[in-house]
């Protein structure tokens, strides 16, 4: 391969003066449009098929109910995006406002890799390469993963697509009578991305270098010019900061605890200076930089194949020879983007400001693979292409099923719910919200809380309830206010926990009534030790009908125990199950330290109470369809050995009831 790029230097170098004339000829034929429509049309529809249905959490949950409310959101705000989703929510005719702005990621990564595969076009004239690039960058896992949820990243990307190619273009036909019309495109595209997204602003210095470079005199010489661009970079943000934000700020629907309410605090709401320091500009040590630019290393390759990163080095390789100063453009933005993206702190998700360097990547790989093909004849180029075509396809091949899963069922909910974004997790998660108690206090962290502000705001579901953030404010209301929580808080004993679906209500007494529509169970267990009967599973309440269990999904399941003495004398471990109907073999199981959450130890339990205790029963995605079993077993660990609960006759299955499965 390095013989190929060898020789091609030599033919590309003389063919330097051809490169704008050739791409232009081909731009707008019927190649360049079907190469465009094909682009967006796979990327959106595999987008389509593994899209989240409704409600995210976490900053994408916040956009869902900002947009269509026209709120405030953390900062930076990103006036323009919740513009842009208040617009589409309008005026898309289908779904709830959460699926149309999950939709509206989509979209946007779509037309990124459709805005790559064009503008590669014209910077190579090489429909082929141009399709393969804009695919690439759109079936990256990172990239999948966030045109799904209605997260602002694939809208970035969109812009940094823009941004990047019309660098490179400008840059190829800077001395061309249209290089003005393309450097007033170049400045307009980067104001916008300063508007959107902060991690944008690297862009600043390679842009810098290729215009300072290529202009020189003409910057003060041609003042006008200057002035213009300069307008077009600053303005938007001068202009949508003071006015947009503030209007959002007044209209008072963001429930945010801290909302800026002086010149003083905006410039602390977009600055964020901590984030800058706890966050961004954080240069501890150099063994922790070093795992955290590995950690990159491994997203880029498992996101794009090793061969996209060796073929992009080689189209940084013939750019530097052909146009070195765009080369300095690459090297510098991806350097930059690349390190500070790998060196955030205090995110989880950190891969998502990986995304723009992504971008840089795709166009050095178009680059590289277009220097490669003009080397070889006819049958050379087919076979290469071919060769190309299949990195998308192994692409597709491995991201698809995981992200299609992930869409279709989602991941059950655990005890702590940091992270919400597959699946209908959403759905369940506030599925108790219209039975909490009246008036309320309903506590969450930022993950959860976003979807419960969404079901009240924008579903228009129990207005009456205060929803807080962040969960610790719970504490200010116990004794004043019924108290409920969305997620494991270990709370004061003396506050009795129940799940309400999936949300946890704090009591100061307990219950001793059986709600009317559960199904009976009436299953009496007994202490192996004493003999003495301690628990009965009273009933349970199923989240699904029985006859419309589909494979891979997780069933809302609230058992309703009761204590049948004061003295249980022990704490309970319970363990969920899914068992086969011919020999009670164990399917899938799950175990939490304690009922409620693991927060209500069975040894806290007063004869008579009743106690409502949520679960998600997990159908294997791989188990065949017929009838299953499913049951509990109440465990705990005695001088290393485990001793359960046992039913009236002797066994430590705890029958539930009986389910099909049926096919998808």
């Amino acid at each position: 391969m390095c013989r190929i790029w060898a020789a091609s230097l030599k033919r590309i170098k003389r063919t330097m003066a051809a490169d704008s004339r050739r791409a232009a000829e081909t731009a707008g034929g019927w190649r360049t449009v079907a190469a465009v429509l094909i682009v967006f049309a796979v990327l959106l529809a595999a987008y389509v098929r593994t899209l989240m249905p409704g409600t995210v959490g976490g900053d994408a949950g916040e956009l869902q109910y900002a947009a269509p409310l026209l709120a405030l959101v953390h900062p930076t705000g990103q006036p323009l995006y919740v513009l842009l989703g208040k617009l589409w929510t309008a005026v898309l005719p289908f779904g709830e406002e959460a699926y149309r702005m999950n939709l509206l990621a989509a979209v946007s990564a779509a037309l990124a890799g459709a805005s790559l595969t064009w503008l590669t076009i014209r910077l190579t004239a090489n429909h082929v390469v141009a399709l393969v690039a804009g695919l690439v960058l759109g079936l990256g896992g990172a990239l999948w993963g966030q045109a799904v949820i209605a997260d602002k990243y694939a809208f970035t990307v969109l812009l940094a697509v823009w941004i990047c190619g019309l660098a490179l273009w400008w840059g190829r036909d800077h001395a061309a009578p249209h290089a003005d019309r393309l450097l007033y495109a170049l400045s307009a595209a980067f104001g916008i991305g300063l508007l959107h997204h902060r991690s944008l602003g690297l862009f600043a210095a390679g842009i810098g270098v290729l215009v300072l470079w290529q202009l020189r005199g003409e910057i003060v010489r041609r003042w006008q010019r200057t002035l213009v661009c300069a307008a077009l970079v600053i303005v938007p943000a001068l202009v949508m900061y003071p006015t947009v934000l503030p209007l959002l700020r007044a209209n008072d629907n963001s429930p945010l605890m801290w909302q800026p309410d002086s010149a003083a605090g905006w410039v602390d709401f977009l600055l964020e200076r901590h984030v800058l320091s706890d966050e961004v500009l954080v240069f501890d040590d150099a063994g922790t930089i070093s795992e955290q630019l590995a950690l990159y290393r491994r997203a880029l390759v498992a996101d794009h194949t090793p061969f996209v990163a060796l073929i992009a080095l080689g189209g940084v390789v013939l750019l530097a020879r052909r146009r070195p100063v765009s080369a300095v453009f690459m090297l510098v933005s991806f350097g930059l983007l690349a390190f500070f993206s790998a060196n955030f702190r205090g995110n989880e998700r950190q891969f998502t400001y990986y995304l723009p360097s992504f971008v840089v990547l795709a166009y050095a790989f178009a680059l590289g693979a277009d220097g490669l093909t003009r080397t070889l004849n006819r049958r050379g180029r087919v076979v290469v292409a071919l060769a190309l075509l299949a990195i998308p396809f192994y692409q597709m091949a491995t991201t698809y099923p995981e992200k299609r899963l992930e869409a279709t069922y989602g991941e059950p909910l655990d005890l702590w719910r940091q992270t919400l974004k597959t699946g209908d997790m959403g759905r369940r998660l506030a599925s108790g919200l219209d039975a909490l108690p009246e008036g309320a206090v309903l506590a969450a962290d930022w993950e959860q809380v976003t979807i419960l502000w969404y079901e009240q705001n924008v579903a228009g579901r129990r207005p009456d309830v205060t929803i807080l953030y962040p969960i610790e404010r719970y504490a200010d209301f116990l004794g004043e206010r019924p108290v409920c929580l969305a997620r494991h808080v270990l709370t004061d004993p003396r506050w009795i926990p129940a799940n309400v679906d999936a949300l946890i209500c704090l009591e100061d007494a307990p219950r001793f009534d059986l709600p009317d529509d559960i199904q009976p169970i009436n299953t009496r267990l007994t202490a192996p030790d004493d003999g003495r009967e301690v628990i009965e599973l009273t009933g349970y309440r199923w989240g699904a009908e029985p006859a419309a269990v589909r494979r891979g999904t997780h069933i809302p399941l609230t058992l309703y125990w009761q204590a049948l003495v004061d003295d249980i004398g022990a704490d309970w471990s319970l363990s969920l199950r899914v068992l086969s109907a011919d020999d009670w073999s164990v399917l899938w199981m799950r175990d939490i330290g304690a009922p409620v959450m693991g927060l209500y130890a069975t040894s806290r339990w007063a004869a008579g109470e009743i106690v409502a205790d949520y679960h998600e029963l997990t159908i294997p995605p791989d188990i065949a369809p017929g009838r299953y079993l499913w049951a509990v077993v109440a465990y705990r660990q005695v001088d290393g050995d485990f001793v359960s609960l046992r039913d009236p006759q002797d066994g430590i299955n705890i029958l539930g009831g009986v389910f099909d499965v049926i096919d998808d």
